[in-house]
Order: C-alpha cells, then sequence, then structure tokens
C-alpha cells in the first residue's frame, strides 16, 4: 500500500508534538521574560494590555485553565499552533496546484525549520499571527484556483480579525489584496470593503481598553517604530538601522541552508513567472515583496527579526515548489536543510545556554523560601517588569509581584495594575535584581547602589545576598541579588512618562 503524504505528514507531527510536550513538561527550558509577562496578563483577562492585543493572554489563559499554572499549561496552545501550521502550510502548497508530495516538503521545511519547531514551544504572540495569516493565504490561494470569481472577502476579513487580536501586522494582509485587485480587476466586488470592515473588528477589544487609559498601546506602538535610533542633526535625519542583523535573523528563522533554498526559489520564480499558474504566483510574489520590504527598511531602522515571521508558511511552499518539482540539485540542499534544523535545535535544547534569559528561575521559589519570604505577609517585586513578571510566576504561592521603576524606564502593563503603593502600604518587601555573573568589586557596587536607591521608599533594607540562578560547567553564569524592604513607606520614583 503505497504511503499517502498528508497521512506522513500527520505522523511526523504527531511525534514532533510529543517530543516538544515532554521538553516542556521536563522544565529544560523555563519561561522567558515575555511568556511570563503574558502569563500575568492571563490572570487578569482584559480586552487589552498595555504593548500587544489580548490574544496571547486569552490563549494562556486557556491552557492554563486545562493544565493550571505550569510552564506546560502556559505552553499548551503553542503546541497546538504548532501543529496546525504545517497543515495550513500543506493547504497551501495544494490550493497552488502543486503536487501532494511538494506540498508534504512544504509542510516539514515549516515544521521543523527553527521557526516551526520554537513555535511549538515557546507562548509568544507570533504564533497565532503566523496562523491567521497562513490560514488567510489559504483561502486567498483557493479563490484564485477559480480564477473567474472574486475573493470570499468576509471569510478573510473573519480570519484577519482573530489575527489582529494577536498582532496588527496582519492588516498588511489587505494590502497584498489590493495589489492583487489591481492586477486582477475582476477578482473585485463591494464585498472587498465589507471584509475590510469585519477585520477591523479586532481591534475593538484593544480600542476599548486603551479608551480607558489615554491609548498607551498606540503610543507604545509609535515609539517602537519611531525609535531612539533616529538622531536630528540640524535640518537632517540620521537613522541608523540593521540591515546585517535582520537578514542573519532571517537565515536562523529559516535555517542557513533553508534560507539559501529560499533565495534561490525566488530566482526561478522570475525566471519561471508566466508558466506559474495565479495562486503560486501571489504566494510567491507576497513572500517577495515583504521581505524584500523588510530588508529594505532595516537599511534605516532598527528591526526585529521576527517582525516578517508571517511570510514563512508561503515562502516554504516556494522553497518546496523549486525543490521538489524545479531541481533535483535543491531537493537534496532542502533536505539537508531540514535535517540539519532538527539537530541545530537539538543541540539548543541539549546545550540551552543561548536561551539566558529562560534558564535559572525554576530555583527563585526555593531560594525565596529559604531567605524568609512567605506568601502570606510579604510581597515581591522588582524594577524591571521582565523581573516582576518573573518573580510572580516563579515566586512562592505565584501571587502578582510588583513594579517598582528605580530606574525610570518605560511604562508597562504593571503601571495600569495598581500598585504597591495602594496594597502594600507599611508591609514588607522582597527586591530581586538578576545580573550575570560579577567580579567582586562589581558586586559589591550592585549590593550598594540598590540599597541606596531601596532606602527612601523603606524604613529598613536589608540585604540577604547573592544566589546562583544559572551554572555551567562548574562556572556560575547568571546570580540573583535578594534585598528585603521593611515598612514600605507609599512613596513611588518620580512618574515616567516613556512609553
Amino acid at each position: 500500500m503505497p504511503i499517502r503524504p498528508f497521512s506522513l505528514l500527520l505522523w511526523l507531527l504527531l511525534f514532533k508534538t510529543l517530543i516538544i510536550a515532554g521538553l516542556i513538561y521536563s522544565e529544560v527550558v523555563g519561561l522567558g521574560p515575555d511568556e511570563a509577562q503574558y502569563w500575568t496578563w492571563s490572570q487578569q483577562l482584559s480586552f487589552g494590555y498595555y504593548s500587544k492585543p489580548p490574544g496571547i493572554a486569552w490563549q494562556i489563559a486557556l491552557g492554563t485553565g486545562l493544565f493550571g499554572n505550569t510552564e506546560f499549561g502556559v505552553r499548551f496552545s503553542s503546541l497546538l499552533i504548532g501543529f496546525l501550521l504545517p497543515i495550513v502550510t500543506y493547504g497551501i502548497a495544494l490550493s497552488c496546484r502543486l503536487l501532494p508530495w511538494t506540498a508534504f516538503w512544504a509542510a516539514c521545511v515549516f515544521a521543523f525549520s527553527p521557526l516551526g519547531i520554537l513555535a511549538s514551544f515557546f507562548a509568544i504572540t507570533d504564533g497565532g499571527l503566523v496562523l491567521f495569516w497562513a490560514l488567510a493565504m489559504l483561502l486567498v490561494c483557493r479563490s484564485l484556483g477559480n480564477d473567474k470569481e472574486p475573493l470570499s472577502y468576509y471569510a478573510i476579513g473573519s480570519i484577519l480579525l482573530l489575527g489582529a487580536l494577536f498582532k496588527w501586522p496582519i492588516y498588511l494582509f489587505w494590502l497584498l489584496i489590493l495589489v492583487l485587485i489591481v492586477w486582477k480587476p475582476h477578482l473585485y466586488s463591494h464585498r472587498f470593503f465589507g471584509g475590510i470592515g469585519i477585520s477591523l473588528l479586532g481591534l475593538l477589544p484593544s480600542l476599548y481598553w486603551n479608551m480607558q487609559e489615554g491609548y498607551p498601546t498606540f503610543r507604545h506602538v509609535f515609539a517602537t517604530l519611531y525609535g531612539k535610533e533616529t538622531v536630528d542633526v540640524g535640518t537632517t535625519m540620521l537613522v541608523k538601522g540593521n540591515f546585517l542583523e535582520f537578514l542573519g535573523a532571517q537565515s536562523l528563522l529559516l535555517s542557513p541552508i533553508l534560507f539559501f533554498c529560499l533565495l534561490a526559489a525566488f530566482i526561478a520564480m522570475i525566471k519561471n513567472w508566466k508558466s506559474l499558474n495565479p495562486s503560486l504566483q501571489f504566494c510567491g510574489a507576497s513572500t517577495f515583496s515583504l521581505l524584500l520590504a523588510h530588508i529594505f527598511f532595516a537599511f534605516f531602522k532598527k528591526m526585529q527579526g521576527n517582525w516578517c515571521d508571517f511570510i514563512y508558511p508561503s515562502a516554504c511552499v516556494l522553497i518546496a515548489w523549486f525543490a521538489y518539482e524545479m531541481s533535483r540539485r535543491a531537493y537534496y540542499w532542502m533536505v539537508a536543510g531540514v535535517v540539519s534544523s532538527v539537530i541545530l535545535v537539538a543541540v539548543l535544547f541539549a546545550f540551552p545556554q543561548p536561551f539566558k534569559h529562560n534558564l535559572g528561575w525554576g530555583v527563585l521559589g526555593k531560594t525565596l523560601s529559604g531567605v524568609g519570604y512567605d506568601s502570606e505577609k510579604h510581597f515581591l517585586f522588582g524594577d524591571k517588569y521582565q523581573m516582576s513578571s518573573l518573580l510572580s510566576f516563579y515566586g512562592p504561592g505565584q501571587k502578582r509581584a510588583y513594579f517598582l521603576n528605580l530606574q525610570k524606564i518605560r511604562k508597562n502593563q504593571f503601571s495600569y495594575w495598581p500598585g504597591m503603593e495602594v496594597e502594600q502600604l507599611g508591609k514588607d518587601g522582597f527586591f530581586v535584581v538578576a545580573e550575570k555573573a560579577q567580579s567582586i568589586e562589581e558586586a559589591e557596587k550592585i549590593e550598594v547602589q540598590y540599597r541606596e536607591q531601596l532606602a527612601p521608599y523603606f524604613k529598613e533594607v536589608h540585604f540577604f545576598g547573592i544566589y546562583p540562578l544559572v551554572s555551567f560547567r562548574g562556572k556560575v553564569l547568571k546570580n540573583a541579588y535578594i534585598f528585603s524592604g521593611m515598612g514600605y513607606n507609599g512613596k513611588l520614583p518620580p512618574h515616567s512618562d516613556i512609553y
């Protein structure tokens, strides 16, 4: 009996999901600061949050509702997203009229790329964005298969609505549709505007929350896009980008070999443009144009490596088309790229030092209990929202920690929740700061610095000591400095207007 490509794909995805589920359950790589932050959001469900729409908090609440406030509970929904994304990629390839085995390889390229594996592991907003972008791409490619009818604008709008609950760049998809309509006017109908209207409903939860809080999310997004790398010199604007860093990040998301295959696929697409069916043309052209646009802006603006990760399901379709149907040599490179990706990620989990921001937090609870912290009597706080989030998840009792803005940094979600000045007046708190391992002199400076910074807010400040969080081959890489403040007086640092 011949092997069916889709059946084989499902078995591979099931095997991958079980392996990743085991890694999550083993807690070999703990929650990152952003994941811990999103978990704190999920404990206080709302229509919006400071820096992101509410989708990620709702997603985590689903997982923790099923499996408790554990790392597995936080990441459970990511396992589902990671399972579904390759299947959608498979569907996109079939909608582009590619062979079933080509679709199989497109799904495998995505599933076993670093992006595909890590998207199944970490609870981040990009998972939902990429999934709903890929679903919208699937709908358009299917519609283009029947080139005589308009697109399913209401369905597309509904999918983009769901994607907007995770990240707003999902609305870039309408630019692709607009270009497509100009290219093929017969695809237009008055439902185009109805679809846009439906998709914009995805902004309503965040808009409702922002109207009550002074629009911090919009201010934060503007501050991120118009970043501090912009410098005014007279009437001339000097802007520093990160082109090479951004390009390197893309090659790592897909793996260097597969990224090289993608570049070769772009060349093949251009050479064979006229012979491609409309679905594959749309799939390839949208991937190429969006990647090129992001690379272009990276010359002028510091771009985060994940800002265009939503293009990679369609990119994997293009790679599989080129490697399986166009070039036997490229096929071997594609297979090598998939194998090397799995090996690379396996090595990362075997030696997880590159995940330095995720390591060591599991010992915080025992360490805090060991120095006298009692969740019924005391409270926890940090001077960075990342630390406050990690203390909330890993602290004894998983009580929400507080944020004391000692460093005058930007606002964050903790700025919009009741603070310690409201809920902890007169009580004793434990303060934790994490730093990479320092020399004795540097460690003493850190102790003195925080003693002085905490003194105005408490009757008495006590330093418990330095406790190792992460060690490698007998060498301490990261330490926790633990202080206690006795009798909080209700004062706060100067208000920050930075978004």
